[in-house]
């Protein structure tokens, strides 16, 4: 991220115009949103407001430095003063279903006083890694709007068996049961998803996948390998036999994506546990 924009005001005037006059390189639209968000101070006192005055000699000041959540209770792996991005661990939800609305992502960091606060996406509940929130429903809506254009999403995967192709890429339709069982639609209906795939690790017995997606489709990993024959560890409901890591072998690594407010490549990596590893033979 960028550092704090910080200058001496030269002139009277409304606050946009002036930020505009003094930081003329930089996009009127980018500056509207810097002010909506809160993020333009005059002498200390933030204001929303594009007219509130400014004197000449007066210090205004653009926050845009990283910031930390000291008070997550889930491991912070990159903020600022628009996005928030966190590892989930296994077994907890992202957002509330019709059957558990305590104990969820969203619900946690909320009660811990991180707010406001946006679900930009999603991860299975037994899956872990890099979950995606943003600080103002514009930016999620943003980011939603072009969720598949630029962004890039690997996973670690640890599957039954050993794959006879050691790296291939699965394209089809996915469509649904009316038991939510997803499955590769062979009728024309569904939406597509393409998942890549490549073994970087294996013990005879089971492989360790680095995993890259190009659309973000319900259970769409779980699927494709389950199709392969090589369902993920510990995922019974798509044929696996066991769970050797006591989970599902399942773990978001990184997410990569342009900043909506800077346009700056950001890329936030979330390093496996130690017990996410191919199990012993």
């Amino acid at each position: 991220m960028k550092k704090d924009i910080v200058f001496e005001s030269k002139e009277n005037g409304g606050l946009l115009d002036v930020v505009r006059n003094e930081l003329c390189s930089v996009p009127k639209g980018k500056l509207k949103s810097y002010l909506v968000h809160g993020l333009i101070s005059v002498d200390g006192t933030e204001t929303t407001r594009f007219d509130f005055p400014v004197r000449p000699g007066q210090t205004v000041k653009i926050a845009l430095t990283q910031k930390s959540a000291a008070k997550s209770p889930l491991k912070v792996l990159y903020e600022d003063n628009f996005l928030l991005a966190v590892n989930k661990p296994a077994g907890l939800l992202t957002v509330a279903t019709d059957t558990e609305k305590e104990k969820t992502a969203v619900r946690v960091l909320r009660d811990s006083g991180i707010t406001p606060l946006y679900v930009v996406h999603r991860l299975d509940r037994d899956t872990s890694g890099v979950l995606l929130f943003a600080k103002s429903s514009e930016l999620r809506d943003k980011l939603q709007s072009s969720w598949d254009d630029g962004i890039k999403r690997e996973y670690l995967a640890v599957c039954e068996g050993v794959f006879e192709k050691k790296k291939g890429r699965c394209d089809t339709l996915l469509d649904e049961t009316r038991t939510h069982l997803v499955f590769s639609s062979k009728s024309g209906r569904g939406k597509r998803a393409i998942t890549n795939y490549e073994v970087i690790g294996e013990n005879g017995s089971y492989s360790l996948l680095r995993v890259l997606i190009e659309t973000g489709r319900k259970n769409q990993i779980r699927v494709h390998l389950s199709e392969l024959g090589h369902p993920v560890v510990g995922d019974k409901k798509y044929g696996a036999h066991g769970s050797p890591l006591k989970r599902l072998g399942l773990h978001a690594s990184l997410l990569e994506l342009n900043h909506p407010m800077t346009g700056e490549r950001l890329v936030i990596n979330s390093p496996a546990d130690k017990e996410f590893r191919l199990p012993q033979q």
